[in-house]
């Protein structure tokens, strides 16, 4: 997983910025979910796995971000998933973990019905749950952020060939609808916390004019950013330089930082240094032009045969520039 992914997973992880990210994707905005609602859930799941030796080991596989909503008597696990490039096993992958969460949940109902040797002889006993038991929902998000246009799978049946196969025995395939949400597809205005800033400025982080005119329009905010915001920030547009210089920008009265000031800084000085750049351009190739001018010059006398004038070329800037007219150069 890459920094921008950890970064993010940990902003997420808090259940004020989780459950307004969940209102987003799920309620269009209207707030439903509130952070006093959210528990903490099981992240990991461990599977033996036989490797090419033969020998079983544990295989651990993790959750970005995962939480228990609970709204007695019911409760849902929600997941997101971040994901910042095309993954053509992506329902496959979400399934899985689906698959693992609802494995974990039944083995635990198994266990304590073992620990309590409660269950009816038969089909309870058998199954190692009682009819009545239930297993606790689990919903994936799928959280894509990344610049091409996801053009990967989007259910499970996206990645079967499914060539061949007639209309009745399609209906028997079993398909898993991944729940993705790109980053186009969400509205800032569904967003309060900080979440507004950083989805609108990644959706504008292709250009930085569009970026500066955010920032400007939206000073308020954005001149007091908490240092954990700061830096997502800087890591999720790129803005690599801004986070070095990230304590040049703190207002000790107030305690945060100053993102404005700090990134039309950055442009200001990416404008200066194009200029700069531009200038040195502009000399390397007009040194080069002379040089060839010249070069195409001291051709035409040598094959004129006025070889004194070379010598005088070489060394008087007036009478080069009465021969360049006179030879059309």
């Amino acid at each position: 997983m890459g920094k921008k992914n950890n970064l993010l997973n940990q902003y997420l992880e808090k259940a004020e910025i989780f459950a307004e990210f969940c209102n987003a994707v799920i309620y269009g905005g209207q707030t439903e979910i509130r952070a006093q609602d959210l528990a903490e859930a099981q992240q990991n799941y461990a599977r033996m796995k036989r490797g090419r030796d033969g020998v079983l080991r544990s295989r651990v596989r993790e959750r970005d971000v995962i939480k228990l909503l609970c709204r007695t008597p019911h409760f849902v696990k929600i997941a997101l998933e971040n994901q910042d490039s095309l993954h053509f096993g992506m329902p496959l992958r979400c399934r899985e973990y689906d698959d693992m969460e609802l494995v974990t949940q039944f083995s635990g109902l198994k266990r304590q019905h073992r620990a309590a040797k409660d269950l009816k002889e038969g089909p309870e006993y058998l199954s190692g749950i009682a009819q009545t038991d239930r297993l606790i929902p689990v919903i994936t998000i799928v959280f894509y952020h990344g610049r091409e246009k996801w053009t990967a799978a989007r259910k499970l049946t996206d990645m079967l060939d499914m060539a061949g196969i007639d209309g009745k025995m399609r209906k028997l395939v079993p398909d898993y609808q991944m729940n993705l949400v790109c980053l186009e597809d969400l509205q800032e205005e569904h967003f309060r916390t900080g979440l507004r800033d950083l989805i609108a400025l990644m959706k504008r982080r292709e250009d930085r004019e569009a970026m500066g005119k955010y920032l400007a329009e939206n000073q308020d905010r954005l001149e007091h950013l908490d240092s954990e915001l700061y830096d997502l920030l800087c890591v999720m547009l790129n803005l690599g330089s801004l986070r070095k210089r990230k304590e040049k920008y703190y207002n000790e009265e107030t305690e945060d930082y100053r993102m404005c000031t700090a990134f039309r800084e950055m442009l200001a000085d990416s404008r200066k240094e194009g200029r700069q750049e531009g200038i040195e351009i502009g000399e390397k190739r007009g040194i080069a032009f002379g040089e060839q001018r010249l070069s195409m010059l001291i051709e035409r006398l040598t094959h004129d045969n006025r070889h004194e004038d070379i010598l005088h070329v070489c060394a008087d800037a007036s009478v080069r520039q009465q021969l360049y007219l006179e030879y059309g150069l």
